[in-house]
């Protein structure tokens, strides 16, 4: 068992981070298109809102149904089937003749993406529960380096070749497919709940864990994905009004969401390797993704707005892995039903970020509105700082494995710098 696991661990988790790097491309693809589908089916900005909201919907209805399943499903066979479900749902998509078969394809698109974006974690946490954070990073790397390039490819094929908006699913079908007969050769590291090298566990063990999801620790790593996705879409889903508003920036609209992805995918690639302690790189992130939230409402100029974009992005892009790494770690037996539950904190997190965000544009302004994104980070180092007490309580090690082993290492050299 143990020999098949080192043998699958590098491929099954590179795939892991090819179906990111897939899945961020799909979400920018399909938002970079939705105007023209809204223009061509002749829409309302509502009935396109509620045929946006349906994936999102169907995503939160199977992070419910998944909470108890997921540990008790194959990986593999759980990925493929997000991955069939979202290339049929970009297939309905792209041969789409109204906004009916829009509808149902946005709702299997929610379904697979939330297979493809959930599964990973408990595989990868079974696979190499020891680097977990790192695994976390570099999967959300790619899903930050897909989201950066796939609006520069669909900008050059339809603004300058000249291709219909269909051709965005098609592309990202084409592509899931390639993935997915790839994948299909991988060995399949089993069931996230079966593994072989925990002993067996007591009655009052399993109790224990079966109550860890009503732990503050838990529920304060859940609130905090929550409370970064409420600062991440109040930059992201208002940054066109933020430039386009009052400054008339165009310039800088265009650019500021891929400059925010770009910084995203340096710092989840090369964050952990600067600062391997989970609660300071938590803590840290979250305050100073507030500061360039604070710096965006304080100094709103051209071009130099753009810079605080990049600040941003690169504060920003270890957050919400390291949060959710941290929930992850409290019990790797259970990891599938824990990104389950932490991944329905995420989406009501994404919701309420666009009403609460959106409702202070509209009261407040644009500005004030990056006021209040910005004070969201305040709750979020409380809410770690209480967490992280909660852990230690729970006799856990919030700093987490990578940080342990680097310590382990700077006493195992102490001797040696006396014996020399």
């Amino acid at each position: 068992m143990e020999n098949k696991k080192r043998q699958c661990l590098p491929v099954y988790i590179l795939f892991c981070y090819l179906l990111s790097f897939y899945t961020g491309f799909n979400m920018s693809g399909t938002q970079f298109v939705l105007l023209d589908m809204k223009t061509e089916f002749g829409l309302s900005s509502t009935l396109m809102a509620v045929i946006s909201s349906a994936q999102l919907i169907s995503s939160l209805a199977m992070s419910l149904l998944f909470s108890k399943l997921l540990d008790h499903m194959d990986n593999k066979k759980v990925l493929l089937a997000g991955s069939f479900c979202s290339i049929a749902g970009a297939l309905f998509a792209g041969f789409s003749g109204g906004p009916m078969i829009t509808l149902v394809s946005y709702i299997i698109s929610g379904v697979g993406s939330n297979m493809l974006l959930s599964a990973p974690f408990p595989g990868m946490a079974k696979l190499d529960p020891e680097h977990i954070t790192l695994h976390l990073n570099r999967q959300q790397g790619a899903l930050s380096c897909g989201a950066f390039i796939s609006p520069l490819i669909m900008a050059l094929l339809f603004n300058d070749i000249g291709l219909s908006w269909r051709w965005a699913y098609y592309i990202s079908a084409i592509m899931l497919c390639i993935i997915t007969i790839c994948f299909l050769f991988v060995p399949s590291p089993g069931k996230p709940g079966e593994i072989s090298e925990y002993p067996e566990e007591t009655v009052e063990e399993k109790k224990i864990r079966k109550r860890i999801i009503l732990t503050p620790a838990f529920l304060c790593m859940g609130i905090c994905l929550g409370l970064y996705m409420v600062m991440e879409i109040g930059l992201l889903g208002y940054a066109k009004d933020y430039f386009m508003i009052g400054m008339n920036d165009i310039l800088g609209a265009s650019l500021c969401i891929s400059i925010v992805r770009g910084g995203m995918t340096i710092s989840r690639l090369f964050g952990e390797r600067v600062i391997k302690n989970r609660v300071w790189m938590s803590i840290l992130t979250m305050g100073l993704s507030g500061v360039s939230l604070l710096l965006m409402a304080i100094f709103r100029i051209p071009v130099v707005s753009l810079i605080w974009c990049g600040l941003f992005g690169l504060f920003a892009g270890p957050c919400w892995p390291t949060i959710l790494s941290m929930g992850l770690s409290l019990d790797t037996r259970s990891s599938g039903k824990l990104s389950s539950i932490l991944m329905i904190f995420n989406n009501i997190g994404n919701n309420l970020g666009n009403l609460l965000i959106g409702a202070c544009v509209d009261t407040l302004g644009i500005r004030r509105a990056y006021y209040v994104a910005a004070s969201i980070a305040i709750l979020g180092i409380l809410l770690l700082i209480i967490g992280v007490r909660s852990f230690r309580k729970l006799k856990k090690i919030p700093e987490g494995p990578e940080w342990l082993w680097t310590q382990q290492q700077k006493l195992e050299r102490i001797p040696r710098l006396h014996q020399t």
